[in-house]
């Protein structure tokens, strides 16, 4: 279910969850992520790779797994994703977060896995 795992070369622990996760979900070295983003949000007109607006752009030739809410039930959570989805790579929008998730397992610095799922773009079988 979750499993800690930092991309970060150094190790170090910081806000950088979008380069985490999309390094972690493509297998690409972490500064070669980082580098890739910053020039994809310049031709793509944003001014972070943090905008919310920027990430549904740059990942939008994946397919893409929406979690609406219902009214009167809960929210899909990280944890509820994890046994829908026993295979294939993963990135999660959650509520104020973005992650990875590889053959059903959160890879991330810290337990997300309470969190609300909004959104899924599946990056590998």
């Amino acid at each position: 279910m979750y499993k800690e795992f930092n991309a970060h070369p150094k190790g170090i622990r910081t806000g950088d969850c979008v380069v985490r996760a999309i390094a972690t979900a493509k297998q690409i070295d972490y500064l070669e992520c980082r580098r890739e983003l910053n020039r994809s949000k310049r031709e793509l007109g944003y001014s972070s790779y943090k905008d919310t607006k920027f990430l549904y752009d740059y990942l939008k030739d994946y397919p893409r797994l929406i979690f609406k809410p219902v009214k009167g039930e809960p929210r899909i959570k990280g944890s509820d994703f994890t046994e829908l989805h026993p295979k294939g790579t993963y990135v999660l929008k959650m509520a104020g977060h973005i992650t990875a998730c590889v053959d059903g397992v959160i890879l991330d610095t810290w337990d997300c896995t309470y969190r609300s799922v909004y959104t899924a773009w599946e990056i590998a079988k």
